[in-house]
């Protein structure tokens, strides 16, 4: 090699060793990714409106979890995975996943999910540890039960909210005839109410204004396609508790066309085994017919108890049965779903794949039923095949001792029609 070859191929091998010394010390200075800690960002709906979230990622050895927090609710990853820079976090039981980038402190990605017969991607973006400061004091305190009027004429709709406040910031749930929305949290500065919750399926957002009348004007987005609602809550007071008359009563809200007629069903099970209201097993019993969805995280909440009731009572002849709408109408993947809709609340009672969310499955699949219009909604029918009451909506644990009375309620009603004769 002669000299000039020799300078030449040294000053390559230079160039070569500062630029790995560059990426070396690059790399030392950049903290490694690292996906435990506390996230707070915000998730895109699709009219535009942002909603504030927390997620929290913990190891338990080589395992990851990811756990949605809303107030003392989480949800909880049922697995997962992180790899380099990439986390991912499936919800299974909601048909859903979170994947994100980490880089530092910064967390970027989407959640995905199941939703109808498509995907609805949601984009979000997180920072550990973030969180605004709120003022400690606030002049106004909307502790309380309200009643909200949604929508406008001709579509107006009643709901029940309940709010607790600390200092400036407020939690609490508000309840259509379905059921409950789960925590909310959020904050209220200077006569402005913001809350928020993202629980995997529920994406949705409450602002509201207090005015000098102490009604909260303002709007709630459902994080769907649904159209933004214009709000006024008015709170339930000793001296206006008549407008509690405008909520709609969850035992009257559906009804049978012909209350003299049995009340029919036959669908397959998870084994495609199809399952009807004449069987043996349903003959001289009590009978609970869930109209639900794996879907539905009211649902979620309703199964165990139809299940604990079934553990009490199932030997005196009381039999829950679900009847469950599916998103995708995929009978495949849709029992599939339900699959792990049952073993997560350990079901031992029959759970039948009865059809679709698609409009008009409800009447096709079960035209019986008039004014349907909540997941779930159960049937409870008496030892003579009759209905005897049907029960919209369910109100978990958010809402307090409101779940509490409800599940007394509906304990109350099972054990009567238990001690009626056929």
């Amino acid at each position: 090699m002669n000299k000039g070859s020799f300078s030449a191929v040294a000053s390559r091998f230079a160039v070569f060793l500062l630029l790995s010394s560059a990426v070396f010390l690059a790399a030392c200075g950049r903290k490694a990714a690292d996906p435990v800690g506390v996230w707070r960002g915000t998730i895109k709906n699709n009219s535009g409106e942002t909603v504030a979230f927390t997620l929290e990622v913990k190891r338990d050895g080589e395992k990851v979890i990811g756990e949605l927090v809303n107030g003392d609710e989480r949800t909880v990853s049922t697995s997962a995975s992180f790899a380099g820079d990439k986390l991912n976090l499936n919800y299974d039981f909601y048909d859903a996943k979170l994947t994100a980038t980490i880089d530092g402190d910064h967390l970027q990605g989407s959640f995905d999910r199941q939703w109808g017969k498509k995907i609805l991607n949601r984009e979000i973006h997180a920072r550990r540890g973030d969180s605004k400061a709120v003022s400690g004091k606030s002049e106004n305190d909307l502790s309380g039960e309200w009643v909200m009027t949604v929508g406008q004429e001709p579509k107006l709709s009643y709901w029940r909210a309940a709010f607790q406040q600390k200092g400036s910031e407020v939690s609490g749930t508000i309840i259509p005839v379905s059921g409950d929305w789960g925590t909310m949290t959020g904050t209220v500065e200077n006569g402005e109410l913001r809350l928020n919750r993202f629980d995997g399926i529920n994406c949705r957002v409450f602002k509201a204004k207090l005015t000098p009348e102490g009604k909260l004007e303002g709007i709630v987005d459902f994080g769907l396609t649904d159209p933004i609602r214009k709000v006024v809550a008015e709170r339930i007071t000793e001296s206006n508790k008549t407008i509690v008359a405008n909520l709609p009563d969850p035992m009257n809200h559906t009804r049978m066309s012909n209350p003299a007629e049995p009340f029919r069903f036959g669908f397959p099970d998870l084994t495609g085994k199809t399952i009807s209201n004449t069987d043996e097993l349903f003959k001289n019993k009590v009978v609970a017919v869930s109209i639900t969805g794996s879907w539905c995280p009211n649902c979620h909440e309703e199964a165990p108890f139809l299940q604990e009731m079934f553990s009490r009572y199932g030997n005196q002849g009381f039999q829950p049965v679900a009847l469950a709408f599916e998103y995708s109408g995929e009978t495949a993947r849709d029992s599939e779903q339900l699959k792990i809709f049952a073993k997560r609340h350990s079901l031992k009672y029959p759970v039948l794949l009865a059809g679709s969310t698609d409009e008009g499955q409800i009447q096709q699949k079960l035209p019986q039923l008039v004014g349907f219009g909540a997941y779930p909604t159960t049937v409870f029918i008496g030892r003579d095949g009759l209905v005897k009451r049907i029960h919209a909506g369910f109100e978990g644990r958010a809402t307090g001792e409101r779940s509490v009375k409800l599940k007394a309620e509906l304990e109350t009603l099972i054990k009567e029609l238990l001690a009626e004769k056929d």
